[in-house]
């Protein structure tokens, strides 16, 4: 019980020393600690002032408090949910021991934010920071509860330690979009493809709507998605949860042949045969699933469209650089019209501009167009100094008539 714990947390290194990566040549790229310390306190400085009081007086406690790509130290994130801190590097870890690191970051958290945090994490994110011999490797955070919550606008969201170089439960960057959902969903029908841990599908049954469906091709995920809907008292029986590969449901959902479909017929399907070798699920991690169960054809008022950025499985791939149109396309399709595509690409190298016009072009010819598309950006603990954000989020309306 953590309540009965010192409110500490580090992270033990193993028995190699910090000199010895040196030998190796490893820690070439390593983050230069004193820098990142100040660069760090700078960025807790500007959102200590207006930001985290308006977060907390909407009742967010899961918010980003350094993102190193834009403010200074690119490679490394730093993160709170609830009652855990996050670190995260995605390249070569700093050149200071971890042991002295987190606490000094943790330190640095409550000092500049007035937040008392119980545990703090490192989560390398590189694999060669994981598996090769002598790098070190962080255990979980022991003195989190063992069913600790985070909140946003309110609502509460199972938060878990990550597993090594996986994904948190909960995608902060996409706090703009479930603050929509929660503000645009009554009376809704509402899909939401690539659920992961269902945060989307909360926040619209939250806001009102009528009925969710969850579609994510990880039962674990789903599974928490389930334990979020609890958490809020939101109805079970209004909370669909569809394990499966996203590729043929969404076309079973929008009443096009699927690719087992062509072969059954001797068609030459695109994909046909293909073994997936990764999930077809959200941005995150989980237990896999077979492909989808057979569906009827249905139509959403609101559709949420969240893929990984590529998956193979063994109905196709997705691939959101070259073929972003073969998942919308079906998207388009299920929805009625006057209704709403929440699309969404994580890929820096797209862009925004090209991404929207391939949006349009696609729904046009699928004979669906669109009335208007509106961007929606991250929220200001995503700084980006130049308006352009990795995440790209569209709220595609189909036309009405």
């Amino acid at each position: 019980d953590r309540r009965h714990s010192p409110p500490t947390n580090t992270v033990p290194l193993r028995s190699s020393s910090l000199a010895a990566h040196h030998q190796q040549g490893w820690w070439l790229s390593a983050l230069h600690a004193p820098m990142l310390l100040d660069s760090v306190r700078a960025a807790l400085a500007s959102r200590s002032q207006t930001l985290l009081p308006s977060l907390h007086a909407e009742g967010t406690d899961c918010y980003r408090l350094f993102h190193g790509a834009t403010e200074g130290e690119p490679g490394c994130t730093l993160e709170r949910f609830g009652d855990l801190l996050l670190w995260q590097t995605f390249r070569d870890p700093p050149d200071m021991d971890p042991q002295e690191l987190l606490p000094r970051l943790r330190d640095l958290v409550e000092d500049e934010t007035g937040v008392p945090l119980r545990a703090v994490h490192w989560n390398a994110r590189q694999k060669r920071q994981r598996s090769r011999e002598g790098v070190l490797v962080p255990p979980g955070a022991p003195l989190l509860a063992a069913e600790h919550v985070g909140s946003e606008i309110g609502l509460k969201y199972r938060i878990d330690v990550p597993p090594p170089g996986r994904d948190p439960n909960l995608y902060l960057d996409f706090r703009a979009a479930r603050r929509w959902l929660a503000a645009n969903s009554e009376g809704r029908d509402v899909l939401n493809a690539f659920a992961f841990t269902c945060g989307a599908g909360v926040a619209a049954l939250a806001g009102g709507a009528r009925h969710v469906t969850n579609l994510d091709f990880s039962q674990s995920a789903l599974d928490v998605g389930r334990e979020n809907a609890r958490l809020n008292g939101l109805p079970a029986g209004a909370f669909e949860c569809v394990c499966g590969d996203a590729l043929p449901a969404l076309r079973q959902l929008a009443g096009l042949p699927t690719n087992t479909d062509r072969r059954s017929r001797g068609g030459r399907g695109r994909g046909g045969g293909r073994a997936g070798n990764r999930r077809a699920s959200g941005r995150g991690g989980g237990g896999a699933s077979s492909l989808a169960p057979r569906l009827r054809q249905r139509a959403f008022d609101v559709v949420v469209l969240d893929p990984p950025t590529w998956t193979k499985t063994a109905a196709g791939a997705v691939d959101l650089v070259r073929d972003y149109q073969s998942l919308f396309k079906p998207c388009v399709l299920a929805t009625r019209p006057g209704g709403t595509v929440l699309a969404v690409n994580h890929v820096a190298s797209v862009e925004l501009d090209e991404w929207v016009d391939s949006l349009e072009r696609c729904a046009k010819k699928a004979g669906r167009p669109l009335e208007d598309v509106t961007v929606l950006p991250p929220e200001q603990d995503y700084p980006s100094p130049d308006g352009k954000h990795p995440l790209k989020m569209a709220l595609a309306r189909v036309a009405a008539g």
